[in-house]
């Protein structure tokens, strides 16, 4: 990985060889515009990071994609990871970062390059934590009590008695409906709520979206909705109900669990934070 300072040496020598083309007279020596619209997605075990691409008839050739390693006085400094090709046919542009490990956060910027120059860095940072997700099946729990709750903190379906589970499921015949419970023996630090539908569950963004916890400590389930999660220890936790069968009282879960307590990051949001008046200089 480079230094911003010595991916800017690095095209020096372009600079130096690119001559203005007749045929282009209106974009010779223009640098790209500042990449906008930068934001990630959050997935287990990699970052999914997103741009829109310039709209400039092919004066960007391509994107550093950079992150964050730390401060220098006031200024924030960061390191090029890794370059991706323009394609103005695209509406965005990706960049997959599999270098990461679940629970901690980084946080990331985009800037657009020719042969004439670079831009500065992306007015947005984006910061992401990715988190462990998966898929699993629970039951009612009288029908199949030793699957009917689920521990976040171990990826699982337990007994619904189980001291660790968050939460169990239950199903009511006469309404023909499943419900989520809270759980565990300090089920009353356990809250949860309804975030509506989503495609998936990287739909669901951050946890305490504005409050609405349920007062009675249970929801109704349906289908493609997505339920926030907070355990009695202070995780966020989000399931996704894919599907349920009345018949097998089964209900299909796709699931979500932050691992540093107290951060209700389930999906990143761009932040804008402030910088200092130099912020993303070249230094050589």
């Amino acid at each position: 990985m480079y230094r911003i300072a010595v991916f800017l040496m690095l095209l020096m020598p372009l600079l130096i060889l690119s001559g203005c083309d007749d045929d282009d007279i209106v974009n010779c020596g223009a640098i790209p515009a500042i990449p906008a619209g930068v934001y990630s997605v959050t997935h287990s075990g990699y970052v999914e990071i997103r741009w829109q691409e310039n709209r400039d008839n092919g004066l960007t050739d391509g994107y550093g994609v950079y992150y964050y390693t730390g401060d220098v006085g006031n200024l924030k400094e960061f390191e090029l990871m890794t370059t991706v090709d323009a394609n103005p046919n695209n509406i965005e542009a990706v960049y997959f970062d599999y270098d990461v490990s679940n629970g901690s956060t980084y946080e990331y910027a985009v800037n657009a390059y020719n042969g004439y120059g670079e831009s500065e860095l992306s007015y947005e940072d984006v910061f992401d934590t990715p988190r462990p997700q998966g898929d699993a099946e629970v039951f009612d729990y009288l029908t199949a009590p030793n699957l009917a709750g689920f521990d976040f903190s171990r990826f699982r379906s337990v007994n619904w008695e189980d001291a660790q589970a968050d939460v169990f499921f239950e199903y009511d015949p006469s309404w023909e409906l499943f419900y989520v419970n809270v759980a565990g023996i300090n089920y009353l630090n356990v809250k949860i709520q309804d975030y509506g539908y989503t495609d998936d569950i990287t739909d669901v963004n951050w946890g305490e979206p504005g409050g609405g916890w349920s007062d009675a400590g249970w929801l109704p389930l349906t289908i493609g909705h997505a339920y926030v999660v907070r355990t009695a220890d202070n995780h966020y936790a989000a399931f996704r109900v894919r599907n349920q069968s009345l018949s097998a009282r089964r209900v299909e879960i796709t699931w979500s669990y932050q691992l540093q307590a107290d951060n209700p990051e389930l999906k990143p949001a761009v932040w804008p934070p402030e910088h200092a008046e130099n912020y993303g200089r070249r230094e050589r």
